[in-house]
């Protein structure tokens, strides 16, 4: 793998895996990522978070990740950022009888409705993890 192949992945801040909250600053910061290897072109628009809970524990997405996420629409079954009247989270993304919701991956978490609105930031397309 040559260094060339890397592209930087700006780190926007944070997304709570949680219940829905206010996004908070973090320090900015790339992530070095091979966008061919996760089938990502580089030109695509593309943006990473630190995620903060244990919401999306089942999907493997632990407190403290970082995730990349892709701006293009959401699939039913996508891990997806949100905005859900106007806090953000990360779920997975859902749409019965033509109403979407979100779903955690913890059983302790309860569906996402939202009253207003849910605007999907982003689409979930790589998860890295410090060990």
């Amino acid at each position: 793998m040559h260094a060339e192949s890397f592209t930087q992945v700006a780190i926007c801040g944070e997304v709570v895996a949680g219940r829905p909250t206010r996004s908070e600053e973090v320090e900015p910061g790339c992530i070095a990522v091979d966008l061919s290897t996760i089938g990502i072109s580089p030109n695509a628009r593309t943006f990473a978070l630190k995620v903060r809970g244990d919401s999306m524990m089942g999907a493997h997405i632990l407190d403290g990740d970082t995730v990349v996420l892709e701006l293009k629409p959401a699939h039913d079954g996508a891990v997806v950022a949100a905005l859900v009247d106007g806090e953000s989270t990360l779920k997975r993304y859902f749409v019965r009888r033509g109403a979407p919701y979100l779903k955690a991956e913890n059983p302790n978490y309860p569906d996402v409705i939202p009253a207003r609105e849910l605007v999907i930031q982003g689409v979930v397309v790589a998860v890295f993890r410090k060990t």
